[in-house]
């Protein structure tokens, strides 16, 4: 009878038990979804701030131990930097847009004929030459034969903007957050270290949070900052030899260059262009500017990625190039964190000593 008792007493127990743990992971379910829409400003608000958090504290010292208004100072600057621009280039792109609305309209687009080099160029030449002409001898014709091409085309280039004007406002948010996170980083880090230390111990778990934020810190100088280098290089080429569209073909090489995709695919077009359009020494001089810009991510890669870390480079670059392929351009970040932490968590599971690694080295040394 007692057996029985302690037995149902038990199964209570553990009813009550399972019940209370359904609960919690309830609550922290909810939670999460409630969370979810502003999951990814969040996560670039984090990435952000540990990339500026040495600015910050140089000019926390400057200002007098004032953090808030280095925080405020740091994310109106930035803001600045992101909200300029994009108006700029918005109300650039409305003008064009309108403006060739109105000459499609008024039928005054004027299309110059395009050279007999078009014609010769490999797999393309033809059939851009043929389109080309057509545009060029009536408008009206041209878009009769490619009208639903050109439909398609607008609604890949409103999509594009849409997602353009979508992602803006995701980087403004998370640049206001970022400064958030600034502001209270005197709070915040001491939270991630005890968090880290209950999960690896004091000495690893302090190691593991300072090589998440040097990594970070090291993808952003070694991505983004040789992608920003790189473009800069190809883009003076671009407005140098003034090629048309000179800052869209920026922007794209921007893109691709951070997508780790290779910029020479953006660059190959243009080169054709050049030699079609003007030849001569000119087109010589932007070819290999423009191949040395390509190019001079292999040089600059190497030297800013991983610089400071303990970790190899490959295991950042594989992060960061797989994470990017996983979610985005968000895995650059999250990719090479990921890894790097990975790495490390193996690194301390190899160093630490057992009984069977001890047994082996003894039956070794008899």
């Amino acid at each position: 009878m007692n057996g029985l008792k302690m037995s149902a007493r038990m199964a209570f127990k553990n009813i009550e038990t399972n019940a209370k743990t359904a609960l919690i992971f309830l609550i922290f379910y909810i939670c999460f979804l409630i969370f979810k829409p502003f999951l990814l400003p969040v996560v670039w608000g984090i990435i952000i701030a540990v990339a500026l958090y040495p600015l910050h504290l140089k000019l926390t010292r400057v200002l007098k131990d004032k953090s808030g208004l280095s925080s405020t100072i740091i994310t109106l600057v930035f803001l600045a930097i992101l909200i300029i621009p994009s108006v700029f280039f918005i109300e650039s792109l409305f003008d064009s847009v309108k403006n060739l609305a109105a000459q499609l309209k008024e039928g005054t687009l004027d299309v110059q004929p395009p050279p007999e080099k078009v014609a010769g160029w490999p797999l393309i030449g033809k059939p851009i030459y043929d389109a080309w002409n057509l545009f060029a001898n009536s408008i009206a014709a041209g878009v009769a034969e490619y009208k639903p091409e050109i439909q398609e085309f607008g609604q890949k280039i409103l999509s594009m903007f849409k997602g353009f004007i979508g992602t803006l406002l995701i980087f403004i948010l998370s640049i206001i957050i970022s400064g958030i996170f600034l502001q209270r980083s005197k709070t915040g880090y001491p939270l991630i270290y005890r968090i880290f230390k209950r999960l690896a111990g004091e000495e690893k778990g302090a190691e593991l949070v300072d090589n998440s934020k040097k990594t970070i810190s090291s993808v952003v100088t070694g991505i983004l900052g040789t992608a920003i280098i790189q473009t800069i290089i190809i883009s003076i080429a671009f407005f140098v030899f003034k090629v048309p569209l000179a800052p869209i073909l920026t922007l794209i090489v921007l893109f691709f260059a951070i997508a780790q995709i290779p910029v020479i695919l953006v660059i190959l077009p243009v080169i054709i262009y050049m030699f079609s359009s003007t030849g001569g020494t000119s087109a010589v001089i932007f070819t290999i500017w423009a191949i040395l810009g390509a190019l001079s991510d292999n040089v600059l890669k190497p030297m800013l990625l991983g610089k400071g870390l303990d970790i190899p480079m490959p295991v950042i670059l594989i992060g960061a190039i797989g994470g990017m392929l996983l979610m985005g351009i968000i895995g650059l970040f999250i990719g090479a964190v990921i890894m790097a932490l990975g790495y490390q968590i193996v690194q301390i599971w190899l160093n630490v000593p057992h009984e069977e690694d001890s047994d082996a080295e003894n039956l070794a040394e008899q």
